[in-house]
């Protein structure tokens, strides 16, 4: 009986380890049927708060999931960057929230703290 619940938490440890060495704090997915294009210059992706009126197709969503010690320029180039890799022109930023959990961390100069989750998400255009 001991070994069996030994195995199933042996089992469900290396299940854990398994799947946070997946989680990804950042990336991108193109919409269907969308034209691909070359990638841009990530210094002339504009980052917008609202859909522009000017004529664009949606090519697909970039987030990420901001760390306390990341600084804002840090996580605002991120997005760039991916952006652009799309072939982006701007990124909308549709969704800046915080959770209401609280996920613990531990720092070797900070000890153990406790931060809310963030998540931002843009939608990627290009302007036609």
């Amino acid at each position: 009986m001991k070994s069996k619940l030994l195995v199933l938490l042996l089992a469900m440890a290396l299940a854990i380890v398994g799947f946070s060495a997946c989680y990804s704090y950042m990336g991108h997915r193109y919409y269907l049927n969308t034209p691909s294009f070359a990638p841009t210059n990530p210094g002339h992706v504009q980052l917008l708060r609202h859909e522009p009126k000017r004529q664009h197709i949606q090519l697909g969503e970039v987030w990420i999931r901001p760390e306390p010690g990341m600084s804002s320029h840090f996580v605002e180039n991120s997005l760039r960057e991916r952006a652009s890799a799309m072939g982006a022109d701007a990124l909308v930023i549709v969704e800046d929230r915080y959770f209401n959990r609280y996920v613990g961390r531990y720092s070797y100069w900070h000890g153990h703290r406790a931060y809310r989750e963030r998540d931002i998400v843009g939608v990627a255009i290009r302007y036609r």
